[in-house]
């Protein structure tokens, strides 16, 4: 009964450590370009009202971007400032081809949004280093 008891747990503490390490390393849906580009033309479409030729080349647009920014995070050397110099210039391409498609309406309400989601991620970044404290 002791050794079942003490598998079990070991099992657990293995299972969990897998489980935290695998989302650290950024596993699962969050670095799938595929589902990536798909949760983020879901949202667009939501938030911006998008019809389906937009959303369809939204999705398009942001799939080849999901898969860019995978292969730079891959074939990243570790060069952290490098890293993001050229997520940033990514990101500049991405927007130039998103404006061909919104309108100038729907371009102002994406940039709305993403600017209150960078400030809210701020806000929860803030509050997890005051708790570690």
């Amino acid at each position: 009964m002791r050794k079942t008891i003490h598998f079990l747990l070991l099992l657990v503490m293995t299972t969990t450590g897998a489980i935290s390490l695998n989302a650290q390393r950024g596993g699962g849906m969050g670095w799938d370009p595929e589902k990536r580009a798909e949760q983020q033309t879901a949202n667009m479409t939501e938030k911006l009202s998008l019809s389906e030729a937009q959303s369809a080349k939204v999705k398009e647009i942001n799939l080849k971007y999901a898969q860019k920014m995978k292969e730079a995070r891959e074939n990243a050397t570790g060069d952290r400032e490098a890293m993001r110099a050229s997520m940033v210039a990514m990101r500049d391409e991405q927007d130039k081809e998103l404006q061909t498609v919104l309108t100038e309406e729907q371009w102002q309400q994406w940039v709305k949004f993403r600017d209150e989601q960078k400030e809210n991620r701020g806000k929860g970044a803030g509050k997890k280093a005051k708790k570690s404290e």
